[in-house]
């Protein structure tokens, strides 16, 4: 019993152990089996993760792709086997001038020009069956606009299957009207690659034409180099530009030699055009005045259709059925003097640009070519007719080698001194003169043969008596040369005649001139004192009235001072003794002065009075100012004296010369006067003349002025010329040849304005005169407070003075009883401890002689009477100064106070001015006509008034000041500053 339950026990033990193995395996597996399932699902949600990032990645590229297939240039599209447009990019679109649902459909060939379809489905066929794709394969394509653009293309659209596709083939041979694939053949869609090329294939075409017009262009100018005659050679040239261009015709006219008529000369015709040359002769152009009115304003007469034309134009071209036409001007020397010209009779042309390129080239060159053929023709008739000359001449003419050989000879002679010359057994000058004057002849011969060219005079006694002769040696090669012989000796009896007159003339010229200097003295003394003292008045006084006095004496002083220099300058003139000045110039300023002078005069014969100077005028030139004002003055004032209604108008203008720092200026004078009778225009010029039949009485006048302009112009490279017609008027112009432009710094400039506004720094001053009144006027006109004067009344005086107290500067007179100033100034000079004391002389005498003596000795020369202006210019030269800079200038405007009102109306004020003054001051400000200044500071004097301006009111009375004192400099440097009074309005505003 007991066994048993132990062999039971035991199998329940082992049963125990079995499960317990057995739910342990069965845990170990089914850990195996959840650690499988994590795994399986850990990698299930790996491939899940790795199918979305491809996905995105596939996308992302899709979108790359279809970005850079958008944003690219090149025209990009598919197309199906049917030839139908499946897919194209933007970039299509734009340049075809369709949207992409448009283009997508077509049929890919419809772009493709019909004239061109064939070829090109023949070349794709062809590159379809070897197998090849196409690269770099130019076509054109035709937009929406029906505009042709040039493509250059590369095509995707075979595969190695393809060409074992029998499908495709039968579609190739024509066996099928679709293209399809076979199921081994999977390729069915065509990749097309555009690049727009058209402008590329417009360049090379552009060159390629160039290229063949520079080919026409050398071809007609070697043509014109041949040896061919002009003739021959223009036909040619016509022929050869008219098969180049096409068109119908092509001509030349030339114009008569007064301009009036015109001619064809030269014609070519197109096949199936009839010629007109023959009935195009002796054209008048007042027929056509249009056509030259085009080719003188516009330089080209050109239309595609000529009912474009004036109509008087198309009169004379419809009858030869033009339908088109171009024309262009034959030019020489800046004339026209004909036209070339090519129509077109079937069609209306439309020249491009660089075909009227060509057209202006041939035109220059065939212009070029007639010149060259005028000179040519006149150098042959130079020829003919310098030979007549040299054959017409009495001088004997030699032509011999180093040793005195003849060679040649020429002459006409009857009695030549060289007659032995022409007998057989003579061939040398040593057989024909004498030993002396043989030896000299080879002398001479060797000198020419050295330098070129030799002059020697002689004499021989020939036929009992004594002749003179005169001998030119040119060198003609290394041992030969050319001697020209004339006989003077009637010449120099003549000449010994003249020396003796020119003596007689010179003494009788001496003695005018020391009159003139003597009356000179005499009466520029007295008007120094008139003159000075008026000046220094007219400055000091308050009274208007009184002020209007003094200009009147001043006026007047001027006048009889004019009259005195009148004679003294054509005194010089005839003597050749006058000195010219050139230094910078304003000439537009200097003629503005002339008006103000002569206001009084214009106002009171109720003229007008016109100035019009020309921008090509420069701001400065070379000229001497003196001598330009006394030619204007004189004009102006002949203008103003013989016009009792009307106007003068004074013009300038400047031609530009072969020298770019050079000019031609050209003055105009132009009056509605009584003008001068054609017989009489000469006599004008002639001194103390003036034209028959002219009431002196009513006129007045010497007789000076205009012989003085005539002279003044041959020193200063000039001409004048005179216009007339007795009741009309008269127009003098005048033409100064080379004149230099001067460069003036805007420094210079300024301080050229500003002369007055300096002071002297202490200094002494010693004026030596004896007429006490000379010193006083000298001492009114410098009155710087910081200046001591000292006084000397003789030569004498002033070495005492000098020794005493040695000054900065001294004014010495001249003429002076005792030691006059020349000695004083030897002096002076010879003394090491003055000698560098500039001594400038002050005196009356102007003749040449003694100006000469006043150059060398003294520093500087003043002229009695003397002017403000003058002796500033020498006290800034020589003496210390110091201008009234910009910051003097502002603690005065600092001391101005405005007014309640006036800040409270401060920005109306700045509007009123900028407004309502500032375009009529940008009007007036540059050609400074005083009656349009004088308006102008009247309307803003008012202005302020009413506004209670005070810096306004300021400004306006130193314009009125300048104004009324004629300063033309000193308006022109106020009126320049009305920008800056409304700056300065500003600034208190803000």
């Amino acid at each position: 019993m007991s066994k048993e339950t132990d062999l039971l026990i035991r199998k329940i033990e082992r049963e125990k152990q079995a499960r317990k193995q057995a739910e342990k395996l069965l845990e170990e597996k089914s850990l195996e089996l959840y650690e499988s399932n994590q795994k399986l699902k850990k990698l299930n949600n790996n491939l899940e993760y790795l199918v979305e990032e491809r996905t995105r990645k596939l996308r992302e590229t899709e979108q790359e792709y279809f970005t850079l297939v958008e944003s690219i240039t090149d025209i990009i599209c598919k197309v199906n086997l049917r030839g139908e447009v499946v897919f194209v990019n933007q970039i299509a679109s734009t340049i075809m001038g369709q949207s992409k649902e448009e283009l997508i459909g077509q049929n890919v060939l419809s772009f493709i020009p019909s004239e061109y379809r064939s070829k090109v489905f023949k070349y794709f066929a062809r590159q379809f069956f070897q197998n090849k794709c196409i690269s770099y394969y130019d076509l054109p394509i035709k937009t929406s606009q029906n505009n042709v653009l040039w493509v250059r293309v590369n095509v995707q659209f075979t595969e190695d299957k393809c060409q074992e596709c029998d499908l495709k083939r039968c579609f190739l041979a024509g066996l099928t009207e679709e293209v399809v694939s076979s199921n081994n053949c999977h390729f069915n869609e065509i990749i097309v690659v555009a690049h727009n090329i058209t402008e590329r294939r417009n360049n090379e075409l552009e060159i390629a034409r160039n290229l063949r017009q520079q080919e026409i262009l050398t071809e007609i100018s070697v043509n014109y180099n041949s040896i061919a005659d002009f003739e021959s050679n223009t036909k040619e040239a016509v022929r050869i530009i008219g098969q180049h261009t096409g068109v119908s015709r092509v001509y030349v006219f030339e114009d008569s030699t007064d301009g009036l008529l015109t001619s064809n000369t030269y014609e070519w015709c197109n096949d199936g055009i009839a010629p007109q040359i023959k009935d195009l002769q002796n054209i008048p152009y007042e027929m056509i005045p249009s056509w030259k009115r085009l080719l003188n304003e516009e330089g080209i007469v050109y239309s595609e259709k000529i009912e474009e034309l004036p109509e008087d134009i198309r009169a004379i071209l419809e009858p030869q059925a033009i339908k088109s036409i171009i024309v262009l001007p034959l030019i020489e020397s800046g004339n026209i003097f004909g036209f070339i010209g090519f129509d077109e009779c079937d069609s209306n042309h439309k020249w491009s640009k660089s075909e009227l390129e060509l057209l202006r080239t041939v035109s220059s060159t065939i212009s070029t070519a007639f010149l060259r053929n005028r000179i040519q023709t006149d150098l042959v008739l130079s020829e003919k007719e310098n030979r007549g000359i040299i054959d017409s001449i009495p001088d004997e003419i030699l032509r011999l080698n180093r040793e005195g050989q003849v060679i040649s000879f020429k002459s006409r002679c009857e009695d030549s001194i060289f007659a032995k010359l022409n007998r057989p057994d003579v061939n040398s000058i040593v057989d024909v003169l004498s030993e002396d004057l043989s030896n000299s002849f080879i002398s001479s011969i060797e000198e020419c043969i050295v330098k070129g060219d030799f002059e020697f005079n002689f004499s021989s006694f020939h036929h009992h008596e004594m002749q003179y002769f005169e001998a030119r040696f040119a060198k003609l090669k290394s041992s030969e040369i050319l001697v020209i012989v004339r006989n003077v000796t009637e010449l120099k009896a003549k000449e010994k005649q003249l020396n003796i007159a020119k003596n007689k003339a010179e003494q009788a010229s001496k003695a005018k001139s020391e009159f003139l200097a003597n009356v000179s003295h005499e009466i520029r003394t007295p008007m120094n004192a008139i003159l000075g003292f008026s000046e220094w008045l007219h400055t000091n006084v308050e009274n208007q009235q009184h002020k209007n006095y003094l200009h009147t004496i001043m006026t007047s002083g001027r006048n009889l001072l004019a009259l005195i220099n009148d004679i003294l300058d054509l005194s010089k003139i005839e003597s050749g003794k006058m000195n010219i000045e050139l230094e910078p110039m304003q000439c537009k300023i200097v003629i503005n002065q002339i008006k103000q002078v002569f206001k009084q005069k214009l106002e009171a014969n109720n003229l007008a009075f016109n100035i019009s100077v020309d921008h090509s005028v420069p701001h400065y030139i070379y000229m001497d100012e003196v001598r330009f004002y006394q030619i204007l003055f004189n004009l102006v004032g002949n203008a103003i004296k013989f016009t009792s209604k009307g106007y003068i108008h004074v013009s300038a203008s400047a031609v530009k010369t072969s020298d770019p720092n050079s000019i031609n200026l050209i003055l105009n004078v132009e009056d509605t006067g009584i003008g001068i009778k054609e017989d009489q225009q000469e006599n004008v010029f002639k001194a103390f003349t003036q034209q028959s039949g002219q009431s002196n009485r009513y006129y007045e006048g010497t007789g000076l002025g205009l012989t003085i302009v005539g002279g003044l112009l041959k020193k200063l490279n000039g001409e004048i010329s005179l216009k007339s017609e007795v009741g009309r008027g008269s127009k003098f112009t005048i033409k100064f040849k080379d004149v230099k432009i001067a460069e003036v710094s805007a420094e210079e400039d300024q301080k050229a304005k500003e002369l007055n506004d300096f002071v002297l720094e202490p200094c002494k001053i010693l004026i030596v005169d004896d007429l006490k009144f000379n010193i006083l006027v000298l001492k009114r006109i410098i009155e710087f407070d910081n200046v001591t004067f000292l006084e000397a009344e003789s030569g004498e005086k002033a070495i005492e003075i000098m020794e005493m107290e040695p000054p900065d500067i001294v004014f010495m007179d001249i003429r002076m009883p005792g030691m006059n100033g020349y000695d004083a100034t030897e002096v002076i000079r010879n003394n090491p401890d003055w000698n560098h004391i500039p001594v400038v002389a002050f005196t009356a005498s102007i003749m040449n002689d003694e100006l000469e003596r006043i150059y060398k000795l003294f520093d500087e020369y003043l002229q009695k009477p003397v002017f403000r202006k003058d002796v500033f210019a020498v006290l800034k030269k020589f003496l210390k100064i110091k201008y009234l800079n910009a910051e003097n200038a502002q603690v005065i405007e600092n001391e101005v106070k405005l007014s309640g009102d006036c800040i409270a109306n401060l920005p109306e004020i700045i509007d009123g001015l900028e407004n309502g003054f500032l375009d009529d001051w940008k009007k007036i400000k540059n050609d400074l006509i005083i009656y349009e200044i004088e308006d102008f500071s009247k309307k803003l004097s008012d202005f302020a008034f009413k506004k209670s301006c005070v810096i306004l009111d300021n400004y306006c009375k130193e314009l009125d000041l300048a104004i009324q004192s004629f300063d033309i400099e000193l308006i022109e440097k106020h009126i320049g500053e009305f920008e800056t009074v409304i700056a300065k309005l500003k600034v208190y505003l803000e």
